[in-house]
């Protein structure tokens, strides 16, 4: 009876588990926006889009599965800029003279994105 009761305990616990993936970085403003949101940093504006778990090849050439983010970025001006991408943890992305590091991605359905934003 006991051991029902720890593998139901267990089990429990790991149906509440949220993916994450976590590639801590350094320097930036840190921010995080939740999916379905809109962050600002100066004059950037990011949207989380999604957040999904997809197949990828890494820089290795390896092939993975892990959380990816679809982020929309706009820079305000004359003529705006907008740009799409889809990130995973450990990347960084440059639009104008804005740059995005991608520290963490956590959850999926209503899940959020920790980034590190600079001005380049």
């Amino acid at each position: 009876m006991r051991r029902i009761l720890s593998a139901a305990m267990i089990l429990a616990g790991l149906a509440g588990c949220v993916p994450s993936e976590k590639v801590t970085g350094s320097g930036g403003e840190l921010m995080q926006v939740r999916q379905g949101n809109v962050g600002a940093f100066h004059g950037l504006r990011l949207g989380v889009a999604n957040i999904f778990t997809a197949d990828y090849v890494d820089e290795t050439g390896a092939k993975k599965r892990g959380l990816t983010a679809a982020l929309t970025l706009f820079i305000d001006g004359d003529p705006p800029q907008e740009k799409d991408f889809n990130v995973r943890a450990g990347q960084k992305i440059v639009l104008g003279s804005y740059s995005a590091y991608v520290e963490e991605i956590r959850g999926t359905v209503g899940g959020r994105v920790t980034l590190r934003l600079e001005r380049l």
